[in-house]
């Protein structure tokens, strides 16, 4: 649920999924004239040599969108990150782009049958020289489907309530003749239509399994990422749920399938469930994976109180550091203002003891969400006010809940009970749950559940996992 997308001199931090901060857009002057984007699409490579003598390949794709504008994205293939939102793209005299990506800024600049790059993350900008190729090197995951496939694949462009267009692709089994269908429903994160981290394409090989099962499968770019338009920076979780239900329309609109579900996984679900309150006409049934059913404030405590373990600390550890965690999040509650927030977080850590301070820093309890500046930005206090079981109370549809018993992030046991618990106040009785053992949060079958073991593990989704949701949505008459 906590999510992190930040290169910090080029090392992405993939083990939590932070809050992205949602700063303010650079006024800068967008591309509307042709030039280096629409004239060199594809994709470009380069070698950069950081100030330590590290070489880093660097990626940047052009491309068109599903509205038809042109646009790019970035990517760092050896740190199996792809497609970094770019959120503004200015022209500037000679054949330049800049691209800005929030964190870093990228200029190309085409000469003769290449660009050259300047990368600007801080004060120091790094050059490298970016080539064509045909694709950017992606490491080999043993369950990525592969040609030739017994199903069919449709691109499709649908448009969301602001406007945004959002790039798709429905797939559809050629048996039975009407199938029901399911929205996968990503998590955290600027996901595109593959979820792809670090070469495990998790939502292909989940649609490509449901396809093999007779269930159609409709994914989609969020908004602001890959083909879909928008502002990925600056959505709001409104934003997605209105999203996630102009796909649900789009779906109706065509008379060829069955019944309609939604398959979303951590942050996914609690948007499937919003959409499926506010909705109840348009989804026929949903399967949670991973799914938060406690508050934000509850699940940020379990969360932490599991990081700090992972950390290192001891359980006596543990027990001292939680309640500054408790009092960092209330105070972030009580505190309206960025400013005299980071002013009010500043002064409960300087309250505590010495030996205290010394106990969150060995365990790296003040970065991220438990950073003052962090702290700063509006979306941080909208997460720990949420409570998805308000919506969880209003759906009526039958409900499948998987969670992984080695999942740190979303802990099993506490947020299947309170999602079970929301279905069963609200008069909903199709709820049923399943603890898989031996399962983390993206659902691979794991050692230790870590965030720090999914990419080391070749798995992309458990095989028991792909065929509990295939019978579900298949077998709703």
């Amino acid at each position: 649920m906590k999510r992190t997308y930040i290169l910090e001199t080029l090392q992405l931090n993939t083990s939590h999924l932070r809050v992205l901060a949602l700063l303010a857009l650079l006024v800068l002057q967008p591309v509307t004239q042709a030039g280096p984007l629409q004239d060199h699409p594809g994709y470009w490579l380069g070698d950069m040599t950081l100030p330590n003598g590290r070489v880093l390949k660097i990626g940047a794709e052009l491309f068109t969108r599903a509205d038809g504008s042109a646009w790019a994205s970035i990517a760092s293939p050896d740190q199996g990150v792809y497609d970094v939102p770019v959120k503004t793209i200015q022209a500037e005299p000679g054949n330049t782009l800049v691209l800005d990506a929030d964190v870093a800024r990228l200029k190309l600049t085409w000469v003769q049958d290449h660009f050259q790059g300047e990368w600007t993350q801080g004060e120091t900008p790094l050059l490298l020289e970016l080539r064509q190729v045909d694709a950017f090197p992606m490491r080999s995951r043993p369950q990525t489907p592969q040609p030739p496939f017994p199903y069919k694949e449709e691109m499709l462009a649908i448009r969301s309530k602001d406007g945004v267009t959002l790039g798709a692709t429905l797939t559809v089994p050629r048996a039975p003749a009407r199938p029901n269908v399911v929205v996968l429903v990503a998590g955290s994160g600027p996901q595109t239509r593959h979820v792809n981290v670090s070469g495990h394409r998790k939502f292909d090989v989940l649609a490509d399994h449901l396809a093999r099962q007779g269930v159609a499968v409709l994914r989609y770019d969020k908004r602001g990422v890959a083909r879909s338009t928008g502002d990925y920076y600056g959505h709001t979780l409104a934003d997605l749920e209105n999203d996630l239900a102009a796909a649900v329309q789009a779906l109706a609109a065509r008379k060829e399938f069955g019944r309609i579900g939604l398959v979303g996984h951590s942050e996914g679900s609690q948007i499937a469930a919003a959409v499926a309150a506010r909705h109840p006409e348009a989804v026929d049934f949903i399967v949670s994976m991973a799914g938060v059913g406690l508050s934000g404030f509850d699940v940020m405590l379990l969360q932490d109180r599991q990081e700090a373990k992972d950390n290192g600390a001891s359980p006596e550890e543990v027990e001292r550091i939680m309640p500054y965690v408790r009092k960092y999040y209330e105070t972030v509650l009580a505190t309206p203002d960025g400013a005299p927030r980071i002013a009010a977080l500043k002064a409960v850590y300087a309250a505590l003891p010495p030996e205290l301070q010394g106990l969150i820093t060995k365990y790296k309890m003040n970065r991220w969400t438990l950073s003052p500046e962090f702290a700063a930005n509006p979306s941080l206090r909208v997460l720990l006010a949420s409570n998805p079981q308000r919506d969880w109370r209003k759906v009526r549809c039958p409900v499948l809940v998987l969670n992984g018993t080695l999942d740190h992030q979303v802990p099993a046991e506490e947020n299947v009970a309170g999602i079970l618990a929301a279905l069963k106040e609200g008069g909903n009785t199709r709820g049923q749950s399943e603890l898989l053992p031996s399962v983390n949060h993206p659902f691979q079958t794991a050692h230790t559940g870590a965030p720090d073991e999914y990419t080391k593990i070749d798995e992309t989704m458990a095989p028991t996992v792909l065929q509990k949701v295939a019978d579900f949505a298949r077998k709703q008459p």
